[in-house]
Protein backbone atom coordinates (compact mmCIF):
# COMPACT_ATOMS: atom_id res chain seq x y z
CA UNK A 1 0.00 0.00 0.00
CA UNK A 2 1.28 3.33 -0.91
CA UNK A 3 0.44 6.74 0.68
CA UNK A 4 0.75 9.99 -1.21
CA UNK A 5 1.21 12.65 0.52
CA UNK A 6 1.16 16.23 -1.25
CA UNK A 7 3.57 18.77 -1.09
CA UNK A 8 6.09 16.35 0.37
CA UNK A 9 8.97 18.27 0.18
CA UNK A 10 7.72 21.20 2.11
CA UNK A 11 6.20 19.06 5.02
CA UNK A 12 9.68 17.53 5.46
CA UNK A 13 11.21 21.16 5.12
CA UNK A 14 9.13 22.52 7.98
CA UNK A 15 9.76 19.43 10.35
CA UNK A 16 13.31 19.92 9.75
CA UNK A 17 13.32 23.68 10.37
CA UNK A 18 11.74 23.04 13.27
CA UNK A 19 13.77 20.55 14.46
CA UNK A 20 17.04 22.62 13.84
CA UNK A 21 15.25 25.73 15.61
CA UNK A 22 14.89 23.58 19.11
CA UNK A 23 18.10 22.15 18.72
CA UNK A 24 19.28 25.89 18.09
CA UNK A 25 17.84 27.00 21.39
CA UNK A 26 18.76 23.96 23.06
CA UNK A 27 22.77 24.88 22.23
CA UNK A 28 21.59 28.81 22.97
CA UNK A 29 20.66 28.75 26.51
CA UNK A 30 23.21 26.93 28.25
CA UNK A 31 24.89 30.07 27.31
CA UNK A 32 23.27 32.53 27.67
CA UNK A 33 22.73 31.37 31.35
CA UNK A 34 26.11 31.13 31.53
CA UNK A 35 27.19 34.70 30.90
CA UNK A 36 24.21 35.76 32.69
CA UNK A 37 25.71 33.68 35.72
CA UNK A 38 27.38 36.46 38.13
CA UNK A 39 24.26 38.84 37.38
CA UNK A 40 22.10 38.93 40.25
CA UNK A 41 18.97 40.13 40.14
CA UNK A 42 17.62 43.19 41.42
CA UNK A 43 15.82 41.95 44.26
CA UNK A 44 17.99 39.41 46.35
CA UNK A 45 16.68 39.37 49.29
CA UNK A 46 12.98 37.48 47.78
CA UNK A 47 14.84 34.37 48.13
CA UNK A 48 16.46 34.88 51.16
CA UNK A 49 14.53 32.36 54.46
CA UNK A 50 13.42 34.45 57.26
CA UNK A 51 15.34 32.95 60.13
CA UNK A 52 12.21 33.30 62.77
CA UNK A 53 12.89 35.34 65.97
CA UNK A 54 10.76 33.25 69.10
CA UNK A 55 8.38 36.47 69.14
CA UNK A 56 5.36 36.33 67.18
CA UNK A 57 4.51 39.57 68.01
CA UNK A 58 7.31 41.70 66.58
CA UNK A 59 7.79 45.05 65.66
CA UNK A 60 10.24 46.46 63.28
CA UNK A 61 12.23 48.71 65.41
CA UNK A 62 12.78 52.56 63.60
CA UNK A 63 15.77 54.38 63.77
CA UNK A 64 14.81 57.40 65.69
CA UNK A 65 11.29 59.20 65.63
CA UNK A 66 11.35 62.92 65.37
CA UNK A 67 8.90 65.49 67.56
CA UNK A 68 6.74 65.70 64.66
CA UNK A 69 6.19 62.14 64.11
CA UNK A 70 5.70 61.61 67.82
CA UNK A 71 2.79 64.43 67.85
CA UNK A 72 1.36 62.91 64.37
CA UNK A 73 0.68 59.49 66.31
CA UNK A 74 -0.69 61.01 69.35
CA UNK A 75 -3.01 63.16 67.17
CA UNK A 76 -4.04 59.84 64.89
CA UNK A 77 -4.69 57.71 68.38
CA UNK A 78 -6.93 60.63 69.85
CA UNK A 79 -8.82 60.54 66.64
CA UNK A 80 -9.36 57.49 66.45
CA UNK A 81 -10.98 57.05 70.07
CA UNK A 82 -12.94 60.02 69.38
CA UNK A 83 -14.78 58.01 66.56
CA UNK A 84 -14.73 54.86 68.77
CA UNK A 85 -16.73 56.33 71.65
Amino acid sequence: MIIIIKNMKKKVLWVLSVLLLIFALTLTIPIVANKNFERLPVFTDWFEDEQPTGNPMRVEETESESKFEHAMELFVIKLQDFYYE
